[in-house]
């Protein structure tokens, strides 16, 4: 059987990723039901597929396991407060002498590891930490998805400490602490070397720190469908392996087989802790070993084994990284370049052309191959990425070497800063340029997409185990895009009638947003940022020219200049009260001192920064020492307050996004 590591390996991925829809005692029943009929495949001798559902059910198996033994062990301690002894594995340092930690420790007999936000205490990884906090479980919201991001590398329980944190330095040596140490380093010397926005975007770009990144920059980049060359990937540690060959290449190593192998796993070992070993960083890693160390079996290295070998690695022992938006990508990524693109750069004729038109098929293939992906998990995808990573790519990699060298030197090579700074000067320019494209980025946010994902992947593993053909393989890869690219036209020409009511909050300030064909209505409660971007990113992807009514209830951040920049018919500052708008037919708008209320399809909202709304509406309120008002209405979000008594939505944690068919309120997104 060829590439049975990859069948392997993938069939172990497809076992966990379907045990995350069900609970523990689904996942053990269906683990034994798919286990039953892989037996009865191997007595047909249908060995292959009888593999395969052995696989899928070890799969389901372990994960339903660790969830027992571990996961739920581990969060049954939400709201307990103890003791916390462990030892610091991670630090990320903020502004304002803040920093948050990842502490590894045991809680009732269960080894974990917990996350500490607070002041900077000036630890190191390797020291040991203790304290007394209050344990909480991790939660999403619209800062950050803390427990998507933490819960895939097996963290489930924040700390918030009640008593002094006391440090016990490490003094042995740590080389993970040595490396990552360098790793701030560097990154200091790149942003005192080049202070402004090439900095910024060169730290980004090399160490996947995108913190210093402007707004508009940090947009522009997702628009322009580059975002994967600001986070730290396999692409990265592949292109680095590649100039560490070179390296080895002029010394006497080169000579003996062994000895360079062992040098150049070892190397591309410590760039892992460099990169503070993400999971695409580590599925990178073990790939490119693994490749490597073929040559010393005198074998013929298997891009679909070494991803295989990559996923069980991974997987095996954190079952719940399975979920890892950054291995998925990169493993569909790597598919696409690594498995689909040579297959159609065989047939190409050698000609002047075939570099460019190698590249473009490696970039198209990676492009399709990660855009249900995209779609799913960043709800949209930029219509130029194609184009942008083949203008930015040549960019990219000579910034990329230049840094890789700049760091082996110990960050003294002023050259070849100078050079990525040039790169990163040119790429801002074009990324500013294209991603400011209005039809540069199509937002997507729709449920069935999951499912239609899901069907995809199954219909594409199908066809290649079926055919065993790249050529029908991408094929169903295509019509895969064809049908969710169908189904959201679809979806878009039945909506195109419908009032569409959306309403965000940060948790102190809230935002409403009604959609009717050509009117667009906008209520802010407040000037922040918060919301400024909100409202700018929602006119940006809708696609419009002029928004019909900006409404801002309050000023208190001095952001009123920056609201009026955005392109509106009717802008209403704060010192504008008891007025009212009529919108088309459809859609009324009207102010109060400390409110403001639109009125459509039978149904009016408020917001109300001061919760005194006005009675018989939908009420949106926010801020969690402000009390509630008794109503005649529903409240519709009071963020970070649980109360029973109100029928609500969270806006601290969701953006809620509805479709209104007069008085009804059905809940399409969320």
């Amino acid at each position: 059987m060829k590439h049975k590591l990859g069948l392997i390996g993938f069939s172990y991925l497809a076992g966990l990723i379907c045990a995350t829809i069900f609970n523990s005692l689904i996942i053990f029943c269906l683990a034994g039901l798919v286990f039953a009929v892989s037996l009865a495949l191997l007595f047909f001798k249908k060995n292959k597929f009888a593999i395969m559902l052995f696989t899928v059910s070890a799969a389901m198996a372990v994960y339903g396991i660790y969830t027992v033994l571990v996961y739920e062990p581990v969060v049954a301690n939400d709201g307990k407060t103890v003791e916390i002894t462990g030892v610091v594995s991670e630090v990320r340092r903020y502004s304002n002498d803040t920093a948050s930690y990842i502490i590894d420790t045991n809680i009732d007999g269960v080894d974990t590891s917990v996350t500490l936000f607070s002041s900077d205490t000036q630890c190191a990884v390797g020291d040991h930490i203790s304290f007394s906090g209050k344990l909480s479980k991790l939660t999403d919201n619209t800062e950050f998805a803390e427990e998507s991001y933490y819960k895939t590398k097996g963290i489930f329980l924040k700390a918030i400490s009640s008593s002094g944190i006391e440090i016990t330095p490490d003094d042995s040596f740590n080389l993970k602490s040595c490396i990552i140490n360098y790793s701030d380093y560097i990154g200091t010397r790149i942003k005192t070397m080049l202070p402004g926005e090439e900095g910024d975007l060169l730290k980004a770009l090399f160490l996947g720190d995108k913190s210093g990144l402007s707004d508009t920059l940090s947009s522009n980049i997702k628009r322009a469908g580059i975002s994967h060359f600001t986070a730290v990937s396999g692409m990265h540690l592949t292109i680095i392996s590649h100039i560490l060959m070179l390296i080895i290449a002029i010394t006497p190593l080169r000579k003996h087989r062994f000895f360079r192998f062992a040098t150049l796993s070892v190397l591309i070992f410590m760039f892992m802790l460099f990169f503070r070993m993400s999971v695409s960083v580590i599925r990178a890693g073990i790939m490119l070993i693994v490749f490597y160390g073929s040559e010393l079996f005198m074998r013929k290295g298997s891009t679909l084994n070494s991803m295989g070998i990559a996923v069980l690695a991974i997987t095996l022992f954190q079952p719940y990284s399975c979920l890892d938006t950054g291995l998925l990508l990169s493993l569909a990524g790597t598919f696409g370049i690594g498995v689909l693109s040579p297959f159609f750069c065989k047939r190409l004729r050698s000609n002047s052309f075939k570099p460019f038109k190698t590249a473009l098929i490696g970039s198209a293939c990676a492009t399709l191959c990660t855009f249900p992906l995209s779609c799913l998990f960043f709800g949209g995808f930029s219509t130029l990425g194609i184009v942008m990573n083949m203008l930015l790519y040549p960019l990219f990699l000579s910034a990329l070497v230049c840094l890789t060298l700049f760091a082996i030197t110990g960050g003294v090579g002023y050259g070849f800063m100078f050079v990525a700074g040039l790169c990163a000067k040119a790429m801002i320019a074009a990324i500013n340029l294209f991603g400011g494209f209005k039809y540069s980025y199509i937002s997507l946010h729709y449920d069935f997409l999951g499912m239609i994902f899901a069907f995809s992947v199954i219909f594409i593993i199908a066809v290649y185990l079926i055919f065993k053909s790249p050529q029908r393989t991408s094929m169903a890869i295509g019509i895969s895009f064809c049908a969710i690219v169908g189904c959201v036209t679809a979806e878009n020409c039945l909506d195109m009638n419908k009032t569409k009511l959306l309403m965000y909050s940060d948790g102190d300030d809230a935002c409403v947003i009604v959609e009717k064909q050509s009117a667009i209505c906008v209520i802010a409660s407040d000037d922040s940022n918060d919301i400024l971007n909100y409202i700018t990113e929602y006119f940006q992807n809708s696609f419009w020219d002029k928004l019909s009514v900006i409404k801002i209830i309050d000023s208190s951040h001095n952001n009123i200049k920056a609201f009026e920049e955005i392109p509106c018919q009717v802008f209403s500052p704060p010192e504008k009260n008891d007025r009212s708008y009529t919108v088309g037919d459809e859609i009324s708008v009207s102010f109060g001192e400390k409110y403001g209320t639109i009125a459509f399809e039978g149904t009016s909202v408020t917001v109300s920064p001061t919760a005194e709304p006005k009675d018989d509406s939908i009420c949106v309120i926010y801020g969690y020492k402000k009390k509630v008002p008794e109503l005649s209405g529903k409240v519709f979000c009071s963020s970070r307050r649980i109360d029973d008594s109100y029928d609500f939505v969270n806006l601290y944690y969701d953006t809620a996004e509805y479709y209104v068919s007069k008085t009804i309120l059905q809940n399409m997104h969320r």
